[in-house]
């Protein structure tokens, strides 16, 4: 019998209740992406029902504007494959320690889920992006100070270790997943670039010399997420690949009519989100499909 945490014990319960089958991906929504469930989600997809974060054992709540803490689960009706979409994230600055923020992707490991895709909300960082432009993330640098595999190594509930000690990530966003779904933004009129996140811990906005800094250690967008997720998997041996949504050019990049520079606002960045939002959501579902 297979053992599983609370948890994943749960959701593999909820699953049943919404009759599908065992799950095959799970995306993760950042921030801005909520309002892409109405319109990004292709009629071949079924949703088949939601669980809130709060009702999950071991999971907290999203405090985080503009996540609302939740899985939506949906099938693809011609394979029956399903699957789960994760609306919003939790975040270190939420006061979480790597290993409870990583605990809403690790459960549906847990289920057997093996391909990911995580998408972020984040500020560019190279002067050719424009908001609303997709970065897909081909390496990261995690300046959060901490990290997902630190203390004992991560066990499965049969007591097994997820990996190796010493993971590698010299690959960790898969080449081919990225491949794929670059080709699906291109052919939907989004403007595709490659680049390396920086993954900082947030909640500020980095400052105008920090974002300096970050250019010279050869960074292209920087964002509050996505690093300790994407290693986590890795190490439990998944197939990742991720992407910035990007939403606004970085501290100090844009300058007023004053010629000082614009001030940040999360809101603000919300809203300029939703477009791309969408169309990115559309493009990963029918990535999914065309490999089904």
């Amino acid at each position: 019998m297979i053992r599983h945490s609370s948890g994943a014990a749960f959701l593999a319960q909820k699953l049943k209740e919404f009759g599908v089958g065992d799950p095959s991906f799970h995306i993760v929504l950042g921030s801005g992406f909520k309002d892409s469930l109405q319109t990004g989600i292709p009629a071949s997809f079924v949703r088949k029902g939601d669980i809130l974060f709060a009702e999950v054992p071991g999971l907290q709540p999203s405090t985080a504007p503009g996540h609302l803490g939740r899985y939506v689960v949906v099938e693809h009706q011609p394979t029956q494959k399903s699957g789960f979409i994760q609306v919003g994230r939790l975040h270190g600055y939420e006061g979480l320690e790597p290993r409870d923020v990583v605990r809403t992707v690790m459960y549906t490991r847990e289920l057997g889920v093996n391909n990911y895709f995580i998408t972020n909300a984040a500020g560019g960082l190279d002067a050719a992006h424009r908001m609303g432009d997709v970065m897909m993330i081909t390496d990261h640098i995690n300046l959060t100070g901490k990290n997902p595999l630190y203390g004992a190594n991560p066990k499965k509930p049969d007591g097994t270790e997820w990996g190796p000690r010493f993971p590698d990530l010299t690959n960790l966003y898969d080449r081919e997943l990225t491949a794929v779904l670059s080709e699906a933004f291109t052919e939907l009129k989004l403007k595709v670039h490659q680049g390396v996140y920086m993954g900082v811990l947030g909640p500020a906005f980095e400052t105008p010399a920090e974002i300096r800094f970050f250019n010279t250690c050869g960074a292209q967008s920087v964002g509050m997420s996505t690093v300790w997720e994407t290693m986590a998997l890795k190490h439990s041996g998944a197939r990742v690949c991720a992407l910035s949504l990007i939403s606004n050019l970085a501290a100090g990049m844009t300058k007023g009519n004053d010629g000082l520079p614009i001030e940040l606002d999360h809101f603000a960045i919300l809203d300029a989100c939703k477009a791309s939002s969408t169309t990115i959501l559309k493009g990963i579902l029918l990535s999914i499909e065309r490999k089904s």
